[in-house]
C-alpha cells in the first residue's frame, strides 16, 4: 500500500515539477523541451524501477501466501485425522458400554425367569 502511495506521489511530483518548470522557464523553447524530455526520461526510469520493485514484492507476498495456504491445508488435514480418530475411539467405547448393558440385562432377565416358581398349567378338574 505504501509503495503504491509513494509511486503515485512520485508521478504527481514529476507532473507538477514539469508544469512549473515550463511556466517559469527563463530559457528558450528548445532548452525547455530538452529539460522536459530529460525529466520525462528520468521519470520513466524511476517508474520502471518502482514497478520492478513492486513486482518483486508482489512475487514475495504471493509465495508467502502460497506457503501459508499449504501449511494451513496440512494443519487442517492433521486436525481432521485427529478428530476422526478420537470420534472413532469414542464410538467404540459407547458400543462396548451398550453391549455390556445388553449382556447384563439379558443375564438379569434369565435370572428372573429362573427364580420364578413353576406354575402348574393343568387346572384341577372339578
Amino acid at each position: 500500500m505504501a509503495s503504491t502511495k509513494s509511486f503515485f506521489s512520485l508521478l504527481a511530483g514529476l507532473a507538477a515539477g514539469a508544469a512549473i518548470g515550463i511556466l517559469y522557464a527563463p530559457d528558450k523553447g528548445w532548452k525547455t523541451r530538452a529539460r522536459v524530455k530529460k525529466a520525462t526520461a528520468n521519470g520513466y526510469e524511476d517508474l520502471k524501477e518502482n514497478l520492478g520493485e513492486f513486482g518483486a514484492k508482489v512475487d514475495v507476498k504471493t509465495k508467502e501466501a502460497k506457503e501459508s495456504i499449504k501449511n494451513l491445508r496440512e494443519t487442517l488435514r492433521e486436525k481432521g485425522s485427529e478428530i476422526k480418530e478420537s470420534t472413532r475411539d469414542l464410538l467404540v467405547k459407547q458400543l462396548e458400554r451398550l453391549e455390556n448393558a445388553l449382556k447384563q440385562a439379558e443375564a438379569e432377565a434369565e435370572e428372573a425367569v429362573a427364580e420364578e416358581p413353576e406354575v402348574d398349567e393343568q387346572a384341577p378338574e372339578a
